[in-house]
């Protein structure tokens, strides 16, 4: 099974609670994944949030599952991630750093279709939450993230960089996340999610972007996260995977 390493975490938690992981994942297992990362022809093109392209259970679905059926490793990846243990990790893990979600008091559903129906059962029921990945890529000449809070609907966030050494110039090309704030600090509040430009928000402080490391964050009302415009050439791009346990509205 593949394992998850939080040896080498190190977390902040202002202005909210983040953690940089070196070594995330196995060096074999991580190989075996960066080899085998998706072709780009396979992605869909977003300019909602930035300059971006991503392959998902909601962006290309077909060519997702397609992949997964004829990838071993990613397909192991896959049901890894979307299983109860998996969240009960990560919760356990952010219960150690002094962050509660109470998550071990929330109904886990796999599928993305769950629905709850009717205004009874929606009254009655817990909290439902989900787990899922996608892959992104964002071209080096350019590729970008405006600064977003992420939706409501998040809980936990977890971008694991999929490059192999050599391959990336950093930080010439940059890359890395930023945790950034409002300059209007009248507008640090955005637990909906509205998007800023660049030039409305000034860097806190940037995590590298590095082979086999993980961002780790929590959804809050303040936070501000982005990737700045990227300065590489056409032919590089800036390969993640991003892991999320949501809540299903």
């Amino acid at each position: 099974m593949i394992q998850f390493n939080f040896n080498n975490s190190r977390f902040d938690y202002e202005p909210y609670p983040i953690c940089f992981i070196q070594d995330f994942l196995e060096p074999d297992a991580y190989l075996e994944l960066a080899d085998s990362y998706p072709d780009l022809s396979l992605f869909a093109r977003s300019k909602n949030i930035g300059v971006k392209c991503s392959l998902s259970e909601l962006n290309n679905r077909e060519n997702y599952f397609d992949f997964l059926r004829r990838t071993p490793c990613w397909r192991r990846f896959y049901e890894r991630v979307k299983s109860p243990e998996f969240v009960q990790e990560i919760a356990s893990f952010l219960e150690e750093q002094n962050i509660d979600l109470r998550l071990n008091k929330f109904k886990y559903a796999r599928s993305m279709r769950y629905q709850r129906r009717g205004p009874l059962r929606r009254a009655m029921n817990t909290t439902v939450i989900r787990s899922r990945f996608e892959f992104s890529a964002m071209m080096a000449n350019g590729g970008s993230i405006l600064p977003h809070t992420d939706a409501p609907t998040k809980l936990i966030t977890l971008v694991i960089a999929f490059i192999k050494e050599g391959e990336w110039d950093e930080p010439a090309w940059g890359g890395g996340t930023a945790v950034v704030m409002p300059k209007d600090r009248t507008r640090v509040y955005n637990h909906y999610n509205k998007y800023m430009t660049f030039d409305e928000v000034e860097a806190v402080k940037t995590f590298p972007f590095n082979p086999n490391q993980c961002v780790l964050f929590i959804k809050t009302y303040n936070s501000w996260h982005a990737v700045e415009p990227m300065t590489g050439p056409e032919t590089a791009a800036r390969k993640t995977l991003t892991l999320n346990i949501e809540s299903i509205p």
